[in-house]
């Protein structure tokens, strides 16, 4: 069975370094309210999920 591993695998990603990414997020960000975008800030401790209890397996 020949050897099926991808070339390059096992090399590391480069991770860009924080303030690139924060920069890259900035002009995302910046985009997206120019776009029309609205962003909606939620309180903090609410999930947005509705609670609903599973029922009892017997």
């Amino acid at each position: 069975m020949p050897n099926t591993r991808v070339k390059g695998s096992n090399q590391r990603r480069i991770v860009p370094n924080a303030q690139h990414s924060s920069a890259a997020l900035e002009a995302q960000i910046a985009s997206f309210l120019e776009s029309g975008g609205v962003i909606e800030e939620i309180p903090r401790g609410v999930s947005g999920q509705v609670f609903t209890p599973m029922a009892k397996k017997s």
